[in-house]
């Protein structure tokens, strides 16, 4: 079959489809319009001219979904395009990438990280309360001015959530930036024009005087899973959404460890048990041992229906006010993790040990990143730290006086 030849639909039809590979046919009729077929079936427009030095292939689109005319016309266009320098393959991907909304953006960006599921829950909710409007949007199109107007309406709600919420956007953007959907980043004037609020870091600790009322509130305490929470916060400094999403898989009763795997920072963290806090996990483990949570949540459902699955448990904002009630100490969990920091330098921790404790990264310290800190080197020192504790709450130093309460 001849391979030049006027185009008609009649032709196209009865194109044989080969069995392997593809085949070529080209207009008489329009200069360098061919049409390329190939082994699944697929019949695409397309035109063909030297530009830049190399040989340029344009694809006009599929037959017949684009009609014969209509290639002609495209092929017109792309030639012309081509004769005064210009891309025209470059400039529809660049059209296409312009066109690409807020939402699609981020789904991209998200879809490329290893993000743990909260952060990425995180993103996605505040992109949707701070930008709801804007998703559809073109990232293309949004400006400068539509940044500043936005981060002082949300500043409005507070500053804090104002910062959280630009982040996500500028990371966002940024992203776009990489990818060449935009030129800049219009987030960069709240940097330019110091727009930023400055974030007042928090410095409430349990303070040494009040370490002894607090501790004998949190004994007191009839709910034994929140005594034990809260004295692991203030004894081990984990972070609160360690303690709760803590797995009994990770505790090892015989060797005296607790073993996180893929913490905040990416990492896995293990750090020795306190003496002073053994008997109470053991304790603890008598209760919620058959639960692959340490910190199990409530069961729901009637004995006779099934319960849902079991859940760990929400932070105990119950038994921590009830301990504010009697002792007048405002606290957070948070809070105890930073009094772990703050005892682990009053007993003279280095501090590049104290990060191996809060599980800090040390990638950028280039000495901390030679120093391989042994258990037995971690489990002194944590102890070390909980003997203080204990001489302010005995009164006595080095004395370990704590009763178990079920």
């Amino acid at each position: 079959m001849d391979k030049v030849f006027n185009f008609t639909h009649e032709r196209l039809s009865k194109l044989p489809i080969p069995e392997t590979g593809r085949f070529e046919y080209f207009d008489t009729k329009q200069q360098k319009l061919r049409l390329r077929v190939t082994s699944s079936g697929a019949k695409s427009f397309a035109v063909v001219k030297r530009f830049n030095g190399k040989t340029k292939r344009v694809t006009l689109g599929q037959w017949p979904e684009v009609s014969i005319a209509k290639a002609r016309g495209e092929a017109i266009k792309a030639l012309d395009d081509l004769r005064q320098g210009i891309d025209p393959v470059k400039e529809k991907r660049q059209a296409k990438v312009a066109s690409t909304n807020l939402k699609e953006v981020l789904d991209q960006y998200l879809a490329e990280r290893d993000l743990k599921p909260l952060t990425i829950k995180d993103y996605r909710y505040k992109l949707n309360q701070g930008f709801s409007d804007w998703l559809k949007l073109p990232v293309s199109e949004i400006s400068e001015s539509m940044v500043l107007a936005r981060h002082k309406k949300i500043s409005k709600t507070g500053k804090t959530t104002a910062n959280t919420t630009m982040r996500v956007l500028r990371l966002t953007m940024n992203y776009a930036k990489a990818l060449k959907m935009i030129d800049s980043n219009p987030t960069k004037i709240l940097s330019e024009a110091r727009l930023w609020h400055k974030n007042k870091r928090k410095d409430r600790v349990i303070a040494s005087c009040d370490l002894q009322k607090w501790h004998e509130a949190v004994e007191a305490l009839p709910n034994q899973k929140a005594k034990v929470y809260l004295l692991m916060a203030l004894y081990m400094g984990f972070r609160s959404s360690e303690l709760l999403t803590l797995t009994w898989s990770s505790v090892d009763l015989k060797t005296k460890t607790i073993k996180l795997t893929d913490t905040k920072n990416g990492s896995n963290h293990s750090l020795p048990i306190p003496t002073v806090l053994q008997p109470f996990i053991s304790s603890l483990h008598d209760l919620t041992g058959g639960s692959k949570w340490v910190f199990e949540g409530k069961r729901t459902g009637k004995p006779m229906t099934s319960p849902t699955k079991p859940k760990p448990m929400a932070v105990p904002m119950k038994p921590m006010k009830a301990v504010t009630k009697s002792t007048g100490i405002e606290f957070s969990p948070h809070d105890c993790r930073r009094t772990f920091a703050t005892i682990a330098e009053a007993v003279n921790i280095p501090t590049s040990m104290i990060k191996r404790l809060m599980n800090h990264e040390t990638a950028n310290d280039v000495t901390g990143g030679y120093i391989v800190t042994e258990d037995e080197t971690l489990r002194a020192a944590i102890n070390k730290m909980a003997n203080y504790i204990q001489a302010r709450v005995t009164q006595k130093d080095n004395v370990i006086h704590l009763s178990i309460n079920h």
